[in-house]
């Protein structure tokens, strides 16, 4: 009976030891991936101003050679310089240049590839007046 009782505390320890091990490895594989933190002009805002860049900033690091950012007006038309870029400084801030804008809505299409490899894409749209 006895080996039978050690075996059983043995398997518990084992368990125990393997979900302590999960959960302390838990934090580390939800910040794994990269969620945009801020941008400017903001998600959905109303600007009176012209930008001379969209920027976004993500919540981690992402990788310089997989990002991808466009900024698109009425009937799909391109109206950034086609040069986004990864800030050097700052390897979570993505940016790119705009052209002379006119009033209305454009949307901005990004896509990133975060440090640990997840790919994390998007879209929002702001209204210059």
């Amino acid at each position: 009976m006895r080996s039978r009782s050690r075996s059983s505390r043995a398997t518990r320890a084992g368990w125990a030891g393997g979900l302590a091990a999960a959960l302390a490895l838990l934090p580390f594989a939800l910040g794994a991936h990269t969620f945009v933190a801020r941008s400017e002009p903001r998600a959905g805002a109303t600007i009176g101003e012209a930008p001379a860049r969209v920027r976004i900033w993500f919540d981690g690091p992402v990788e310089p050679m997989f990002l991808e950012i466009r900024v698109e007006g009425g009937e799909n038309r391109r109206v950034d310089r086609g040069d986004g870029h990864l800030d050097p400084r700052d390897s979570s801030l993505v940016e790119v240049g705009l052209a002379a804008l006119s009033p209305g809505r454009y949307r901005v299409y990004w896509s990133v590839i975060a440090r640990d490899g997840h790919r994390r894409d998007g879209t929002f749209s702001f209204l210059y007046k």
